[in-house]
C-alpha cells in the first residue's frame, strides 16, 4: 500500500464532504473483495456467515468425492477450496470458521480419498509437503484459543495427524516437518 504524504492527508480532510464520498464510492468499486466484505458488515449477520461456509463445505464434498487421478491434481483441487476459504475470512472475518473449515477440508480429503493416498504415487511429495504446511498453519491457529475450544477440534486434529504419520503419501513429509503425531504431542508442541 502506498503512502499518503502528511500535507495530501490534511489536504483531503480538508476537501468538502461530498467530493472525498465521490472519491471514497470511486476507490471502492475498483476492489471487489472490498465491495464483498462492506457488504457483509452492512447487511449480512452470523447466518449468512453460517449459511456461506456451508456452501463451502458443499464444494469440500463434492471436489473430496472426485477422483483426482493423481496427488498433484488433488493438492490442486484442495488448492482452490482454500482460497474459497481465505475469501470468506476475508469478506466475514470468521476466524473460527477459517480454522473449522480448514480441518474439514483435511479430514475429508484424507476420509474419502484414503484409497487413493495409500500408496505413493507421482506428484505424492508436493502433496504432502502441501498438506502438511496446511496442517501446521491450523494447528497454530487452534493453540491460540481457550483450552475448552481447542478441545472441540481433538478428535479431528487427531485423525489428521494420524493419518499424516501412517499414509505413504505424507509420512515423510509429516516426519520432515516436524508435524505432531497426536493430541498430547501437539498440545507440548505449540503450546510453548
Amino acid at each position: 500500500m502506498a503512502k499518503i504524504a502528511k500535507e495530501l492527508k490534511e489536504a483531503i480532510c480538508q476537501m468538502p464532504q461530498k467530493e472525498k464520498d465521490k472519491i471514497l464510492l470511486r476507490l471502492i468499486a475498483k476492489d471487489q473483495m472490498l465491495i464483498a466484505r462492506l457488504e457483509h458488515e452492512l447487511f449480512g449477520d452470523e447466518n449468512e456467515t453460517k449459511a456461506l461456509a456451508e456452501e463451502i463445505k458443499e464444494d469440500i464434498d463434492n471436489m473430496t468425492s472426485f477422483n483426482h487421478g493423481t496427488p498433484g491434481w488433488l493438492m490442486m483441487a484442495m488448492r482452490t477450496e482454500n482460497g474459497a476459504i481465505t475469501k470468506h475470512v476475508k469478506i466475514t472475518k470468521d476466524k473460527t470458521g477459517e480454522i473449522e473449515l480448514t480441518l474439514y477440508l483435511l479430514s475429508q480429503t484424507f476420509k474419502k480419498q484414503t484409497d487413493f493416498l495409500k500408496k505413493y504415487a507421482y506428484r505424492a511429495d508436493k502433496f504432502g509437503g502441501y498438506v502438511c504446511k496446511r496442517t501446521d498453519f491450523v494447528l497454530k491457529k487452534i493453540i491460540k484459543l481457550h483450552p475448552d475450544l481447542q478441545f472441540d477440534y481433538k478428535n479431528e486434529v487427531e485423525f489428521i495427524l494420524n493419518f499424516l504419520h501412517i499414509s505413504p503419501a505424507t509420512k515423510s513429509d509429516a516426519i520432515e516437518q516436524n508435524i505432531p503425531k497426536d493430541w498430547e504431542d501437539f498440545l507440548e508442541k505449540y503450546g510453548k
